[in-house]
């Protein structure tokens, strides 16, 4: 099993958060209008923010696998982590919103 090493792969890391982050950015677009009330919901808007979202992060993955296979599972917890993080804060908005 291989080991990992914090500081070694935090670039890595850093970077995937980042990329998450980013990857996150197509749905909030598609969504914040919609919890504004400044327009309805609309099904091809959702679907291509969710589209555009998770081609950004294969995109990502597959570029680190190519460049730097050994950072590839680091880059993967930041990533999926920045995006869960994302997803959160949006969720604690609309709670707080309605609350």
């Amino acid at each position: 099993m291989a080991q990992i090493d914090l500081l070694a792969h935090l670039p890595a890391v850093v970077l995937g958060a980042l990329v998450g982050i980013f990857a996150f950015v197509p749905l909030l677009l598609a969504l914040v209008p919609v919890l504004r009330r400044t327009c309805d919901a609309n099904m091809a808007k959702g679907m291509l923010g969710v589209i555009v979202s998770f081609a950004i992060l294969f995109v990502a993955v597959v570029a680190v696998y190519l460049v730097a296979r050994d950072a590839l599972l680091p880059f993967l917890v930041g990533e999926l982590g920045g995006f869960f993080v994302c997803w959160v804060a949006v969720a604690m908005a609309v709670i707080a919103h309605k609350g």
